[in-house]
């Protein structure tokens, strides 16, 4: 039970694939003495619980990979979907390079996105530093601390129910959208992180910013 505890603690607190290889130690014969039969007994249990979390899981026999279990997710991975399981593997791996590569931050602020009380929540926290080497709002305010620690509070905040909703407030109702020069990039990392957002609201899928 501590163990099963553990995986379910570390799985729940990255945005991340984990990969577990395990031996299937079920198909041969069974061991003479007890120790073993324990150990087996104690592998295979285990071996049920991760694969009980797990979104996909392949037995591998001769060096071929026969899928024993995968979840569909609701999004490329749907049934009926006109790709093909190998061309939608291929676009997860894809997404996954691109997440890893460096990105130019824009100087005046970054916007933060995280799913809250069934909205989408997207915050903006400024960059702009004043002659005093505060960080402050287009006009020159310093941006006052939550609560009187450490992390600054956000320059603006949106809720919303879709990323069109969002991303419409943003950058077209938003005044000072225009002022602030958003780079094409940023703007996109949005659109992209809203739309994800949005997704995984709706098919009860946890949300992580990329």
């Amino acid at each position: 039970d501590a163990m099963k505890q553990e995986i379910t603690t570390m799985i729940a607190q990255w945005n991340t694939t984990f990969v577990f290889v395990t031996n299937e130690i079920g198909s041969g014969g069974h061991a003479s003495d007890a120790v073993s039969r324990t150990f087996a007994d104690h592998q295979g249990w285990l071996n049920q619980f991760v694969a009980s979390k797990s979104r996909e899981v392949v037995h591998m026999v001769a060096g071929c990979a026969n899928v024993v279990k995968r979840v569909e997710d609701g999004g490329r991975g749907a049934k009926g979907s006109w790709m093909s399981q190998d061309d939608r593997d291929d676009a997860k791996l894809l997404d996954t390079f691109l997440s890893s590569r460096s990105l130019q931050m824009d100087s005046k602020g970054y916007f933060m996105v995280k799913l809250d009380e069934n909205r989408i929540v997207a915050s903006f926290y400024s960059c702009i530093v004043n002659d005093k080497g505060e960080i402050c709002d287009l006009q020159g305010n310093k941006i006052k601390c939550c609560n009187g620690g450490s992390r600054r509070e956000p320059m603006k905040v949106w809720k919303g129910r879709t990323a069109k909703e969002l991303t419409t407030a943003i950058f077209e109702e938003w005044e000072d959208a225009a002022k602030l020069e958003f780079s094409i990039g940023h703007a996109a990392y949005i659109g992209r992180e809203v739309q994800r957002a949005e997704h995984c609201l709706y098919s009860n899928i946890p949300y992580q910013q990329d």
